[in-house]
């Protein structure tokens, strides 16, 4: 590994804005009693979050290749301290909406440039391990977010902890313009209009982008909702259900670096993406027994299988290629645009159908849906996922 500095300070970066990720839906519920919502209000806050990061996947990875990495991750972290800040100030639902689409785009910013960074400062072959820490730091940053934050929001109140989540962002992005070398040849590439066709419409991308669209539907419905239906549907106290989904988390983060050794070794890893996955899948269903023990091993499966899809997912698009070195951002920005369109949709799928007709019926149909999800990658032509 070399500049463990750098890899240090991209770490801490990726755990605050996941902090920033799940911090208002850690508090949920104070949200719901100060704004007068039931699930399907919050259903909609989530979808909008998640809407943009998905729309912004593809500029944010413009802009990476355009201007370098380094700068598209500081805009996002910008906009992720500046939004979290605002959310605790304002006494509306709109307002509350309108900015968290906007700290959604400043979400859009991190993942494809932070992918591309921290792999720099790993030797080739063994590239999977940088992602997998990086993997594995948004999961720890989940940890906090969900279960940390559900504990300062009781404490302090949901205000409070939701701007604390802004104060620590804007101390990660100092640290990034000090830490983070900067990038060469920075407004140097010209964009070709041939290149983005080949990259945007890549069928083996498109084909790999399905599991990682599992990956983020069960995780995001595990991470949105679980504290929320404890708490409501199985009258959960609080702590306890900040930490059944942060034990999630917490597997995550022990898996992540794992799988990525695990794919670099990995002589199949088309058929490991699809075991995953559907492992992934089958963890969202287990939730649709109504008790801890089924919200717990729900957590559990989908902690270890959704850590690895993702690994084994962006591994495979970063071996598929088919573009200069600059692009890589933008090709994992726009797969994961992809996968978060997934995560627009679901969540209001998901809350409609727990409103109407039970959580039950939610989890179940919910394991569905993603085992047809995965089928796709049934198609990629070898083993090496090309």
């Amino acid at each position: 590994m070399e500049n463990r500095t750098a890899v240090a300070t991209l770490i801490i970066a990726q755990i605050v804005c996941a902090i920033n990720w799940f911090s208002v839906s850690s508090v949920f519920s104070q949200i719901a009693a100060d704004f007068h919502q039931n699930v399907s209000g919050l259903g909609l806050i989530t979808s909008t979050f998640v809407l943009g990061v998905a729309l912004f996947q593809l500029p944010a990875g413009l802009i990476s290749a355009r201007y370098g990495p380094k700068r598209a991750l500081s805009i996002g972290l910008l906009l992720i301290s500046v939004s979290s800040i605002l959310i605790g100030l304002i006494d509306d639902i709109l307002s509350l909406t309108v900015l968290r689409f906007v700290e959604g785009v400043g979400e859009a910013f991190i993942f494809g440039p932070g992918v591309i960074l921290i792999t720099r400062y790993f030797k080739k072959g063994s590239e999977g391990l940088g992602i997998g820490l990086f993997g594995g730091a948004f999961d720890l940053g989940g940890i906090a977010g969900i279960s940390g934050w559900t504990i300062l929001g009781a404490v302090a109140g949901w205000r409070l902890s939701v701007i604390s989540g802004g104060v620590i962002g804007f101390a990660s992005w100092a640290l990034l313009l000090f830490f983070i070398p900067d990038d060469p040849e920075v407004g140097a590439l010209s964009i070709r209009l041939s290149e983005l066709r080949g990259i945007v419409f890549n069928k083996w991308l498109l084909i790999v982008s399905s599991g990682l669209v599992v990956s983020q539907v069960a995780f995001g419905l595990n991470s949105y909702f679980m504290v929320y239906y404890l708490e409501e549907s199985l009258n959960t106290g609080t702590a306890l259900a900040g930490a059944i989904p942060g034990l999630t988390l917490v597997l995550s983060v022990v898996i992540s670096p794992l799988v990525g050794r695990a794919y670099d070794k990995s002589p199949s890893p088309k058929l490991v993406y699809i075991a995953l996955c559907l492992a992934a899948s089958a963890g969202v269903a287990i939730a649709a027994f109504s008790s801890l023990y089924g919200a717990l091993l729900s957590g559990v499966v989908i902690g270890g299988a959704t850590a690895g899809a993702f690994v084994f997912g962006v591994g495979i698009a970063r071996a598929i290629g088919g573009a200069r070195p600059e692009y890589g951002a933008l090709g994992i920005s726009w797969i994961n645009g992809i996968a978060l369109f997934g995560g627009v949709v679901m969540p209001l799928v998901f809350s409609a159908i727990a409103a109407g007709y039970g959580y039950t019926l939610a989890w179940g149909i919910g394991g569905v849906i993603l085992v047809g999800i995965t089928l796709p990658i049934f198609a990629l032509r070898s083993e090496a996922g090309t």
